[in-house]
């Protein structure tokens, strides 16, 4: 396997203005993303594979999975004969505000589900409303062979599921006791949205 495409200027994917980037993991991001992602508030709204708490272990972790082989997918067109021919591109990447990781974004490849995270310090300030639309678009115009976007969500994160839905994806269902946090059941809300 080839390496990931290094075309992009400092591994950034999406520069919004105001120091606002999407950009690849660095071994250097391990502290900064280790202090932002350790919030159990946060917690509460991820998946369980989210460790709490979130030590600079965990973040060493998690940037050598987004930094492997093992998270690329081919770029560019695809088609069913020949699948996809661009560089391999990177599937997962930091949320970074004046360079500094404070959240994640990314799809998992196998089942195509967008998910992120944004550090409490910065709730409330529009960042995911910038960020998860133009990585949405970023991601249909970079792989071909995506024919659709899902999300799950705990449903009574509201915020998450509207900012998904402005990021095209519909409510699809509703699971009930699908998510267990912290000993109680929650229920979740499954989204989704097909290549535009």
């Amino acid at each position: 396997m080839s390496q990931p495409d290094a075309s992009v200027a400092n591994g950034v994917i999406l520069d919004l203005g105001e120091g606002l980037t999407v950009r690849e993991y660095r071994l250097s991001d391990v502290k900064t993303l280790s202090y932002h992602a350790n919030n159990k508030k946060l917690w509460l709204q991820l998946r369980d594979r989210f460790p709490h708490p979130y030590t600079e272990e965990s973040a060493v972790t998690w940037i050598n999975r987004c930094r492997s082989e093992g998270n690329c997918v081919r770029s560019g067109p695809w088609t069913y004969e020949d699948g996809a021919s661009g560089p391999l591109t990177y599937t997962h990447y930091a949320i970074a505000i004046n360079d500094e990781a404070c959240g994640s974004i990314g799809l998992d490849f196998g089942s195509a589900e967008l998910g992120y995270w944004l550090s409490e310090e910065h709730w409330g300030k529009g960042v995911m409303s910038r960020i998860a639309p133009a990585f949405v678009e970023w991601s249909w115009a970079t792989f071909g062979i995506l024919a659709r976007i899902n999300a799950e969500v705990v449903e009574e994160n509201l915020a998450s599921a509207k900012l998904l839905q402005k990021c095209g994806l519909k409510i699809e269902g509703r699971c009930e006791r699908k998510i267990c946090k912290d000993g109680v059941f929650k229920n979740a809300l499954i989204l989704g949205a097909l290549r535009p």
